[in-house]
C-alpha cells in the first residue's frame, strides 16, 4: 500500500491548522458511487473565504481500489463526524473515506442502495477493502492503537453518540458478507504482520561496536566507563 500526501491546502479545515490527540480510527464511505480517490481534492479543495462552492467537511484520507491519498497531516482536526457535540470524534478521530464503485445506485432517502450488483462489484470491493485494512493496520501501529477497542465505522460513531446520524459503512458491507468485527480482525491480523516484520527486520540488523578507549590503570578505565555511563552510553571493561 502507497500512501500519496495531496493536502486539501485549500480546504476551510486544513487551514484552522488545529491538532489532536488521535485516539481512534473512524470509517466512512463517500455516499458518491465511482467518484475515485483523486477526484476528491477538486470537490473539496476549496475554501468558503474565497467565495467558492466548498463543503465545511475534510476527512484525512480518501481509499479506492488502487490509491490512498492524504488529504489532511494524521494529527489535523478533521471535519468528518458532523458538527458540534454530535461530531465529537473529529477531536479524536482519524477520519477516512472509502469510495463506493461505479454502478451503485442510491434510494430516494440516500440511506441504502437501491441498485447494487454484488457480483459484478466484488472484485472492486475486496480491493479497496484490502486497501482500508492496510491503511489501518499503519495508523494503529503509527498511534499505538488497539484494533478491536479503537476503530469504529460513522454509524457506530453515530450509536455512541459522537457522530452524526449516517448509515455507513453498515450499509455496504454486509452485502458483501462483512461486518465492522470483521474488518477489525483483519486490521488486527495486518497490524500483527507489521509488528512481526518489524521485529524480524531488527533482528538481522548488524550490531557495530565502538571502543573508546584502553588504560593500563583499571582505575582510569573506571572513571571513563561511570562518565559515559552518566551521559547515557552503555558500557563495560574487559581485559
Amino acid at each position: 500500500m502507497k500512501i500519496t500526501q495531496d493536502f486539501f491546502t485549500c480546504n476551510d479545515c486544513y487551514n484552522t491548522g488545529k491538532t489532536i490527540e488521535v485516539k481512534g480510527l473512524m470509517l466512512h464511505s463517500t455516499a458518491a458511487p465511482g467518484v475515485k480517490a483523486a477526484e476528491w481534492k477538486a470537490r473539496w479543495n476549496k475554501s468558503y473565504a474565497k467565495g467558492e462552492t466548498a463543503r465545511q467537511a475534510c476527512v484525512h484520507a480518501f481509499v479506492d481500489d488502487k490509491d490512498v491519498i492524504q488529504a489532511l497531516p494524521w494529527n489535523h482536526e478533521g471535519w468528518h463526524a458532523g458538527k458540534g457535540s454530535k461530531g465529537s470524534a473529529n477531536q479524536t478521530h482519524i477520519g477516512v473515506e472509502l469510495c463506493e464503485p461505479k454502478g451503485a445506485v442510491y434510494n430516494k432517502n440516500g440511506t441504502a442502495f437501491a441498485k447494487y450488483d454484488v457480483k459484478a462489484l466484488t472484485p472492486y470491493f475486496e480491493k479497496v477493502y484490502q486497501n482500508a485494512v492496510a491503511l489501518f493496520a499503519f495508523l494503529c501501529k503509527e498511534y499505538n492503537l488497539n484494533p478491536r477497542t479503537d476503530i469504529i465505522c460513522h454509524k457506530e460513531g453515530w450509536r455512541k453518540g459522537i457522530a452524526c446520524g449516517h448509515a455507513d459503512v453498515e450499509h455496504w458491507f454486509p452485502l458483501h458478507g462483512k461486518s465492522m468485527d470483521d474488518f477489525r480482525e483483519d486490521t488486527a491480523a495486518a497490524l500483527a504482520a507489521l509488528r512481526a516484520a518489524d521485529t524480524a527486520a531488527s533482528a538481522t540488523q548488524p550490531r557495530y561496536r565502538v571502543q573508546v578507549g584502553a588504560f593500563a590503570d583499571r582505575g582510569k578505565a573506571q572513571t571513563l566507563l561511570a562518565r559515559l555511563r552518566a551521559a547515557g552510553f552503555e558500557g563495560y571493561i574487559r581485559t
